[in-house]
């Protein structure tokens, strides 16, 4: 496989070789990130010689389109990686509560990608289809940064331009998909770094989540690095106990560990934290729970989003909660002042909602 555009180390050879003007290597990247192109054949701000050049030497991006999958409030990709594993993004559509159309143009408040940071993951909750995969490997920081540069492409196919005449493009990327992403973090973070850039995609530090089971001491190198983003904790039980039981590599981790390095990334970003909560039939909806969650986040800047659990064959011991019991849950954390909200539970009949993902493989490997 050739190098991708945006191998810095190559274009850079490439560049010395055939002479190439420093503004010509500007003008390659303004391609890629700016115009949302990803095919060297419609990077046409390059002469047609340039780009038989690039042909021949690079690839736009590191992954290939294996399947796309549309509802009217999202786009699922699976792509291929070079070493034919398959990994998966989604983008969700945030429309306004009208959302009328004009102009064939939807109006839209965002369009946010959440994006695969492994292959499959190695963190093996309970609950989770995912993490009966098992792992394969890393994502290199390229494969996360084409998943945004493809989904980018797509939106500006799709949409064109916006009132302002700026193309339509991601404006909020979350690690919430496939993996683990700090346990990748050295990839992760060349990719968060990118995504930032202002010669890049240039997003906002809290238009990037992060989102992770329980690994402190890569919270730890978070702050170490500055890398200030938005935090998201999958808690998913208010004790030790609970937690090991549902999470297994929790197991090496205790809980006041967790929350008191938690509480050193709040001191040093200000960064309100979200805690993700599984709300399964009696396992995790208990009362006595809402009461020792609330305990845990009173007077923190703390956001809980509580989760339908997502029921598919596949996981055939877990149950969604009854509406009753998340709605109870909801009002005993919001009676002790703790901020939460209940997720929509979307995708589900097409198996790609939370802990979802990979179905169709468990369903087959059963």
């Amino acid at each position: 496989m050739n190098p991708v555009l945006r191998d810095e180390i190559e274009i850079s050879k490439f560049a010395k070789e055939i002479k190439l003007q420093p503004f010509k290597l500007k003008q390659i990247f303004f391609e890629i990130f700016k115009n949302q192109n990803i095919d060297i054949d419609q990077m046409t701000t390059l002469s047609k010689d340039l780009r038989e050049q690039l042909k021949s030497r690079f690839e736009p991006i590191s992954i290939k389109l294996d399947n796309i999958v549309e509802d009217p409030q999202t786009t699922k990709f699976a792509f291929k990686t070079h070493d034919w594993k398959i990994i998966e993004s989604v983008i969700i559509y945030h429309r306004q509560k009208e959302a009328h159309v004009q102009d064939n143009k939807p109006k839209l408040n965002r369009i946010t990608l959440c994006v695969s940071s492994q292959v499959w993951c190695p963190m093996g909750c309970s609950f989770c289809v995912t993490g009966k995969l098992g792992f394969m490997r890393n994502l290199s920081w390229d494969e996360i940064i084409s998943q945004v540069l493809y989904a980018n492409n797509y939106i500006k196919n799709k949409f064109w331009k916006k009132e302002d005449w700026t193309l339509f493009g991601v404006r909020n990327v979350v690690f919430m998909w496939m993996g683990e992403p700090l346990v990748n973090y050295d990839n992760v973070k060349i990719a968060v770094d990118t995504m930032l850039a202002q010669d890049r995609f240039s997003l906002g530090r809290r238009h990037i989540t992060i989102s992770t089971v329980w690994v402190v001491k890569w919270i730890q190198r978070m702050i170490d690095d500055w890398l200030t983003v938005k935090l998201a904790i999958s808690l998913h039980a208010p004790n030790q106990k609970l937690r090991e039981e549902i999470i297994p590599v929790a197991r090496g981790t205790e809980l006041n560990d967790l929350m008191n390095v938690i509480e050193k990334y709040i001191q040093a970003t200000d960064n309100r934290i979200f805690y993700e909560y599984i709300m399964i039939k009696d396992l995790t909806d208990k009362a006595e729970l809402a009461m020792e969650l609330s305990r845990l986040l009173k007077w923190q800047l703390a956001h809980v989003n509580l989760i339908p659990y997502n029921e598919n064959p596949a996981m055939k011991h877990f149950h969604e909660s009854p509406q009753a019991n998340i709605k109870k849950f909801k009002e005993i954390l919001e009676k002790e002042w703790v901020t939460v909200t209940v997720r929509d539970s979307m995708w589900r009949e097409a198996k790609w909602a939370c802990g979802q993902l990979g179905w169709e493989k468990v369903s087959r490997d059963n």
